[in-house]
């Protein structure tokens, strides 16, 4: 990965608000069923840790004796949390690619799941500290490492590097993100408004929304250009490199074909043999044997 530092024109926008909440919500009128499917599959695992507590009978006052439980379904509750926010970036990331996914591209996402935690665990402490510090430190940590878990599900890269490159996307962009987070906030507030209803789409234009400005910032990027997928050939490229004057490695035709081993330029067999045989020693014969022979 690239380094170098390329900066922006003032007049220059790395993403467009307009646009991203656009494709949100075109998103959520053509994938709302498939959404809803994998929401409803994900708030079912999700609610299945409150349900054993629940049962069990470990909920309440921590004490000595429900210790050990509590600790164990918190763990399990955090793995399947974190499992589930990564899922919902693939989905996501899916469905604005109009791909075809299922309730299962939730939760395949678990194998990314120690890189994740290692970079929600540095990145949310880093915020924790930022806020104590007169709170605007918090929150440019908080929208600058926001797209960690997309680079982590789609470019595979490690905690550390998936911070570096979410920093470096919102560098110059931090104002509008800023503004976008609101406008997130205030669509979640007339979601609720609308008899909690409302809540599912206003989730899912906000996830489908995230995941387009995730694309534009990385797009307009220069320095992170190395991660980006190359530009699909059109009709014309493709034929144009299966033409024959496109194809560097065309044998020619007119040209004579070199002799194989163990041909002449001729195409008959040549009888030298491959390897020179090496003379024999001459042996002295006596006398009598020279004379007969």
């Amino acid at each position: 990965m690239t380094h170098e530092i390329v900066t922006l024109r003032k007049d220059d926008e790395k993403f467009a608000i307009d646009t991203v909440l656009g494709n949100g919500w075109q998103v959520m009128k053509a994938k709302f069923w498939p959404l809803l499917g994998v929401m409803g599959v994900a708030g079912l695992v999700a609610a299945l840790v409150p349900m054993a507590n629940f049962v069990i009978g470990a909920g309440g006052t921590l004490s000595i004796e429900n210790l050990g439980t509590q600790l164990l379904l918190g763990t399990i509750w955090l793995i399947i949390t974190l499992t589930i926010e990564l899922g919902f970036m693939n989905v996501n990331l899916m469905a604005l690619d109009n791909k075809k996914f299922s309730p299962d591209d939730c939760f395949k996402c678990i194998k990314f799941l120690p890189s994740y935690a290692v970079a929600m665990l540095l990145s949310r402490t880093a915020i924790g500290l930022g806020f104590l510090c007169f709170i605007i430190p918090g929150i440019i940590l908080l929208i600058s490492f926001q797209f960690a878990g997309f680079f982590i599900v789609e470019k595979r890269l490690g905690p550390i590097a998936a911070l570096k490159a979410s920093w470096a996307i919102s560098d110059g962009a931090r104002w509008h993100l800023v503004l976008f987070g609101i406008l997130c906030q205030l669509i979640n507030v007339f979601g609720t408004m609308c008899f909690l209803v409302g809540q599912i789409p206003a989730f899912m234009i906000n996830g489908v929304a995230l995941a387009a400005t995730y694309r534009s910032l990385l797009a307009n990027t220069p320095q992170l250009s190395d991660l980006l997928p190359p530009p699909p050939l059109s009709d014309d490229a493709v034929a144009k490199l299966l033409s024959e004057d496109a194809w560097p490695f065309k044998a020619d035709s007119s040209a004579p074909a070199s002799p194989t081993h163990g041909e002449t330029s001729a195409g008959t067999v040549s009888e030298t043999p491959a390897e020179t045989v090496a003379e024999q020693p001459k042996i002295d014969l006596p006398a009598e044997k020279q004379e007969e022979k």
